[in-house]
């Protein structure tokens, strides 16, 4: 305890010098623990994202024949790129293929949706194009999403919009039931408008422009479906659903240019994907710990020179090598541990400020902390053992003598 007592007092006594060599030190562990608490905060975020759609839903998107995944090269012909990454494969998808597993009354089976992104402009009256998306969909669609309309219903024979949709084609309008939109070349009447949905997995829905999906494909040209949708009867059941699924596909697609993606294989995908990016920009991060600890080494060095004369005089009082020794590694560990300390409260107010901005959780990860802590008095070790040694190792006599 004497050490730490002896350290804090040579500390306060350089107050400036000790905080500018603690700055690379307190930058460190600001970054470290920043990355690694929003990181968690986003893979928790998107976590709950998809459990709040569900893991008992699972998408049949394009994939290369024969072995269900992904090929290059390929236009695609299925309206647009699929929202899960398979843009890149022709859709041999169908209104049939979704018919057809439905028709299969699977007890696993609850809902088929076709989905279709299709380019098709659209505006009002005004004849302005509108910065929507235009997605052919059935009713089945909407529940599968959590998504429920706040006015009117989608019918089957006009357009339902997003909430953000429809204030970009009406503006401030109350309610635009029966209201009309071009799509493409057909003019369609507005049947109903979905509550504003708050989740990440809900900003396309916002944003969009929902109509029968034959229709949607004979206005576009199109006879393929960028996705097929399935919901499973529980998160149980989503294996025996996928199975029937890829019979009745299987039978129907002899090249098996399909591929099945659960929600739950597609978040872990996203969470490793986040896991692997959070360390490696932590790890980007954690050298200006280095360099901090390297700062710590210089400064220890400059003070075991300055204080030769209390050295010389505590070895001659009576004092071991090894009392030396830990005297001044402990004023670098003390040092570091003060560094990581300020770093953890900074990144406690930046984490709070990011995530009222981002509309992620808040708070600190306590693994990041104590890691983050720990590395601090790690590096305050390291780097604090070659001044430390130096100063154990000087004679009495010699250090008396210095000025």
């Amino acid at each position: 305890m004497n050490a730490f007592r002896i350290a804090f007092d040579s500390i306060w006594s350089h107050r400036t010098r000790s905080a500018l060599t603690a700055l690379g030190i307190v930058i460190g562990v600001f970054a470290v623990v920043t990355l690694v608490s929003l990181g968690t905060a986003v893979r928790d975020f998107v976590s709950g994202q998809f459990r709040s759609v569900g893991a008992s839903i699972f998408t049949i998107s394009p994939a290369s024949p024969g072995n269900g995944s992904p090929g290059e090269g390929h236009p695609f012909h299925g309206g647009g790129p699929s929202p899960f990454g398979a843009g890149g494969v022709p859709s041999t998808l169908t209104v049939g293929d979704s018919a057809a597993i439905a028709a299969v009354k699977s007890p696993s089976i609850r809902r088929v949706a076709p989905v279709s992104q299709l380019p098709l402009p659209v505006s009002t009256g005004s004849g302005e194009l509108a910065a929507v998306a235009v997605i052919g969909t059935t009713a089945s669609y909407f529940p599968m999403q959590q998504l429920s309309f706040v006015r009117g219903g989608f019918t089957g024979r006009g357009v339902a919009l997003g909430a953000s949709a429809a204030k970009t084609l009406f503006g401030d309008t109350r309610n635009p039931i029966g209201r009309e939109v071009q799509v493409g070349s057909a003019r369609l009447r507005v049947t109903g408008v979905l509550r504003k949905g708050e989740g990440m997995l809900s900003l396309q829905a916002n944003q969009s422009v929902f109509m029968p999906v034959s229709q949607g494909l004979s206005l576009a040209g199109l006879d393929k479906v960028s996705q097929i949708m399935v919901e499973a009867r529980g998160n149980s059941q989503v294996d025996a659903a996928a199975a029937a699924t890829t019979r009745v596909l299987d039978h129907r697609h002899a090249l098996r240019d399909f591929q099945v993606m659960k929600n739950s294989q597609l978040l872990t995908s996203i969470n490793r994907t986040l896991a692997v990016i959070t360390a490696f920009l932590s790890g980007l991060a954690a050298i200006s710990l280095i360099v901090g600890g390297i700062g710590i080494m210089n400064i220890m060095l400059v003070t075991v020179t300055e204080r030769f004369r209390e050295i010389g005089i505590r070895k001659a009082l009576g004092a071991r090598d090894g009392d030396i020794l830990w005297q001044f590694l402990a004023e670098a560990m003390v040092l570091s541990l003060l560094g990581g300390l300020v770093g953890v409260v900074l990144s406690a107010f930046a984490g709070r400020i990011i995530s009222h901005l981002a509309g992620l959780p808040s708070g600190l990860t306590p693994g990041a902390v104590l890691l983050a802590i720990a590395f601090s008095l790690a590096v305050g070790a390291v780097f604090g053992v070659l001044p430390a040694l130096r100063a154990s190792r000087l004679m009495p006599a010699e250090a008396l003598r210095s000025e």
